[in-house]
């Protein structure tokens, strides 16, 4: 279970019923709240248990949120060195186009043992389509029944003729679903699925914190409680700047899926809540100097985890262990801020693992759908991310006057 530890006292003239009221009255538009009961993990699961038998390798092909939060989730629930491991499942996310690391990857994988799970809502994003042409070729060049190899996750309204459907496996995500929230959908799901992750188990976290975001008492609404403080601090003390310092590494990525979705969601319409993640307590030795001597302007929320998953003693007399430490170590960063009147926000995970990875973002998502309601912008679009894919599409066209006979190649 997620909940707030300390959190500064505020006055506001926010009604909590209002906004919530609200945001009930648009249900309609806030798909994920009732995931836990529409989401479909058996379809998926039969899928993956009928491939890996033959792959031991997945390739996820995606870019932003068809990416990030997958990682998020990987490198929580799993060993940042688990792909090293002899014998696992392994999973690598390719968010990129860059040569160099599209050149490494390529070393390291067993073709004939790799499958691609390539995952573009409208098919028509220029780095993924590439990204499937080129190992497209790779797998041709060696197996006969390529097809075998690439599984899809398209939007629901994605035009595929039923010999496509019969050649491919094809997942759908629903048009109104956004990349940055398709956290519990098969574009996370299944890959998280490939590698054993208890993907039932992290959708049952969900139907214990459903009650709490949609709680007209802020006390017991995490979610609600962390917009309506974001919106307070913005509005009154110019707090622009929302720092997310999770206490443990694991959690980094986490910060960089939160940093998309704020971002996106919120900024817009001369709204310049602007996030920036850091890691405890690497970046309390580098960025601490700049948040408690620069700037006045950020606020913070860190994130510890009560029960490490081990206990390893520093001394002898096994009387300090690293756990104790680290907490130590949060206590005189977080004390160090708040005595220069620098708002903290401290919530707790109670352990780490599938149900309270789920709580976490899913309060995410909730917080995002609250501030939606306060600021009165529209969360769920992104305009100028839109315009630069036009320019982007402009300057191919341009560059390369074949490009229209190329783009014949992308299609599935």
């Amino acid at each position: 279970m997620i909940q707030i530890v300390t959190a500064p006292v505020l006055t506001h003239d926010t009604s909590p019923e209002d906004i919530v009221w609200n945001i009930l009255n648009k249900r309609e538009d806030l798909w994920f709240i009732d995931v836990d009961s529409t989401v479909n993990t058996q379809e998926i699961l039969k899928y993956i248990d009928s491939v890996t038998l033959e792959f031991d390798t997945m390739v996820v092909l995606g870019i932003w949120g068809s990416a990030l939060g997958t990682r998020a989730i990987f490198e929580a629930l799993r060993w940042k060195n688990h792909n090293e491991i002899p014998g696992v499942q392994k999973l690598y996310i390719l968010d990129t186009i860059e040569t160099d690391t599209i050149s490494d990857l390529l070393e390291i994988l067993d073709l004939k043992k790799t499958m691609f799970c390539v995952i573009s809502k409208s098919w028509s994003t220029i780095e993924t389509q590439s990204q499937y042409v080129f190992f497209r070729k790779q797998v041709q060049s060696i197996q006969s029944d390529w097809k075998k190899h690439f599984c899809f996750v398209v939007g629901e309204n994605f035009l595929y003729t039923s010999e496509l459907e019969n050649d491919f496996q094809i997942f759908e995500l629903a048009d109104n679903i956004w990349g940055r929230f398709s956290v519990f959908t098969a574009v996370w799901l299944l890959p998280l699925a490939f590698v054993w992750i208890d993907i039932d188990w992290l959708i049952s976290g969900l139907s214990g914190i459903k009650t709490n975001c949609l709680s007209k008492d802020i006390s017991q609404n995490i979610a609600l409680h962390l917009a309506i403080m974001q919106y307070y601090y913005y509005k009154t003390e110019t707090k622009n700047i929302c720092v997310f310092f999770p206490y443990s590494s694991r959690l980094g990525q986490i910060g960089e899926w939160y940093k998309q979705l704020l971002a996106e969601s919120i900024g817009k319409d001369w709204v310049w809540v602007t996030p920036c993640s850091a890691i405890w307590v690497t970046d309390q030795h580098s960025q601490l100097q700049l948040y408690q001597d620069g700037p006045q302007d950020k606020l913070f929320i860190t994130l510890e985890i009560l029960n490490s998953q081990s206990e390893l003693f520093i001394d002898k007399n096994k009387s300090l262990t690293f756990d104790s430490l680290l907490k130590i170590e949060k206590y005189g960063t977080e004390s160090s801020l708040r005595n220069e009147w620098i708002p903290v926000i401290s919530l707790a995970m109670e352990k780490l693992d599938e149900r309270n990875i789920a709580q976490l973002l899913y309060i995410f998502e909730f917080q995002i759908a609250y501030l939606w309601e306060l600021f009165d912008i529209n969360a769920f679009d992104q305009p100028w991310v839109e315009k630069s894919k036009i320019i982007t599409k402009q300057k191919l066209l341009s560059d390369f006057p074949d490009l229209d006979l190329m783009l014949e190649a992308f299609k599935i």
